[in-house]
């Protein structure tokens, strides 16, 4: 039936220019966020799981950051105490020198002076073994770090080097006797052997904690990069689908509009009937 009242043809088509309209800017959202769930209003329930991930993806980063420092601790501790380890030969061998009664007054005025050289540098590296203004080779105290996201704490421990290291220097900053140098090297007292004691002690210790958590450390990560994985299966958007759909979509907002201007000519056709 032809009316001048009613347009079916029209109506059919700005329907139909309308629903592609619709899709077109929900497509083109997509492309232009990345998303496929950008708001809540494109999947509230999918929005508000996605929304839950990204906090648990933050909270994750914020334990990866704490334990990247405690990494950068120990690390640093464990440097501090493998290089003075590194020292301990020259210095015992120094001391055996200095034991030998047979050497004269100028060699052991100058092993002397070796041996307090090499003292003083194995406790100004003690003391430079800081980060971040924490050094765990000069005190006992035990560090904790959040080690998930549900506030489990890991810990590491200080050994205090310092101390033995200035004690071991004081005791070589005067003149070396064979007798004293024998007793530094015997001696399970306050000297050279509680310093290497002290020493190997932070070496195990330290070393102990820091496999810890870095295995936590992996482990966190590895739980981050699954959510962040999990995150983006659930809310990005398919782009190369996404752009290929877009193209039909225009296509079908064109024909509609077409199809408009053809539904819209049948009155003017209608007119030629009365001329």
């Amino acid at each position: 039936m032809t009316t001048i009242h009613t347009n079916p043809g029209a109506m059919v088509a700005v329907a139909t220019l309308r629903n592609a309209t619709i899709a077109l800017d929900k497509v083109s959202k997509q492309i232009q966020t990345g998303y496929k769930v950008a708001d809540a209003k494109d999947d509230a329930s999918t929005f508000a799981v996605a929304q839950g991930l990204r906090g648990n993806v933050k909270q994750l980063a914020a334990v990866q950051q704490g334990l990247a420092g405690a990494v950068g601790l120990a690390e640093v501790a464990l440097a501090g105490a493998t290089s003075v380890s590194n020292l301990f030969a020259d210095i015992k061998a120094k001391l055996t020198q200095l034991a030998d009664t047979s050497i004269s007054a100028t060699q052991r005025t100058t092993y002397a002076a070796d041996l307090k050289s090499l003292a003083d540098q194995s406790k100004n590296l003690v003391k430079q073994a800081k980060f971040n203004g924490t050094n765990m080779l000069d005190n006992t105290t035990t560090l904790n770090f959040i080690a998930d996201t549900v506030g489990s704490n890991i810990s590491m421990t200080g050994v205090q080097v310092l101390t033995s290291s200035s004690v071991f220097a004081a005791s070589v900053a005067g003149a070396i006797t064979a007798t004293l140098a024998r007793t530094m090297l015997n001696s399970s007292s306050a000297t050279l052997n509680s310093f290497v004691t002290a020493t190997n002690s932070a070496l195990s210790g330290i070393s102990g904690n820091l496999r810890s958590i870095e295995s936590q450390s992996n482990f966190t990560r590895s739980i981050a990069d699954a959510t962040e994985n999990g995150l983006g299966a659930l809310v990005d958007a398919d782009l190369a689908k996404a752009s290929s759909k877009l193209q039909a979509l225009q296509a079908q907002q064109q024909l509609a509009t077409q199809a408009i201007t053809i539904a819209n000519q049948a009155p003017t056709v209608l007119l030629s009937l009365f001329r």
